[in-house]
């Protein structure tokens, strides 16, 4: 009686085990670096990391954020040095509409941005999504406290106004368009873009490798910055 207990005891213990789905993943997470070095004629290094990690942490509640930053020098001397980091908060309201609320901090010595601090909150809709598309739009008011280097610090309110299109091209590549527009409510001629193209094709489960141009405009910038920046980036990606 004994040993028929134990073995049948045995018997049920591997089928609830196997029997049992894993739960779903609920995170995920992105490091994204590149490196770029020249020696001969010229001698330059550009250096690009940043890493994105977002969490379901409740149904219906979703926490992402990022940080990253990249520099650049040529001939020992510094050319390019910007940082930044942020937080999003979104919980879906339904299918496809959801709130959120977004805090961002930028630092770009080159562009006279000694800190930039940026606080929104509103709403977003999935406009358009299908098998291989999405579409998502998002509109929020906005608070922006920038301080320049070497100019006055501009406080103002904004309004924020972002986009986003992907496109699952095949089994393995992506591409995808993101522009953000910030309008400030105090002057009419002083708003912002921000655009970037991207396609990312997978070199493995792990790893992909992505190819994009941002493009930044100010159309008032703090004195001694250009209106307009741009780069250029080949970027390996190690998805978790």
């Amino acid at each position: 009686m004994r040993i028929a207990l134990i073995l049948a005891l045995a018997g049920l213990a591997p089928a609830g085990a196997f029997g049992a789905e894993a739960p779903a993943k609920n995170w995920g997470d992105q490091a994204e670096f590149s490196l770029v070095t020249t020696n001969g004629n010229s001698k330059a290094t550009t250096l690009s990391a940043q890493n994105a990690f977002g969490w379901t942490f409740l149904p219906g509640w979703r926490l992402d954020t990022a940080f990253g930053g990249l520099g650049s020098k040529s001939q020992e001397t510094t050319t390019a040095e910007q940082y930044f980091a942020w937080e999003k908060v979104a919980y879906k309201l339904d299918e496809r509409n959801y709130a959120f609320e977004k805090y961002r901090w930028d630092r770009d010595r080159f562009a006279k941005i000694a800190h930039r601090h940026e606080i929104s909150a509103g709403l977003g809709r999935e406009v358009w999504k299908t098998q291989k598309d999405l579409l998502i739009a998002e509109a929020a008011p906005t608070y922006v406290n920038e301080e320049h280097i070497g100019s006055p610090r501009d406080v103002f309110a904004a309004g924020r106004f972002y986009a986003k299109y992907a496109r699952q091209l095949n089994s393995t590549a992506k591409f995808s368009q993101d522009a953000e527009y910030l309008q400030s409510l105090e002057l009419a001629k002083d708003n912002r873009l921000v655009t970037e193209t991207a396609v990312t094709a997978a070199l493995s489960a792990l790893f992909s490798i992505k190819a994009g141009y941002v493009w930044k405009h100010d159309s008032l910038p703090p004195a001694g910055a250009r209106k307009d920046d741009t780069v250029t980036n080949i970027a390996l990606i190690a998805s978790f």
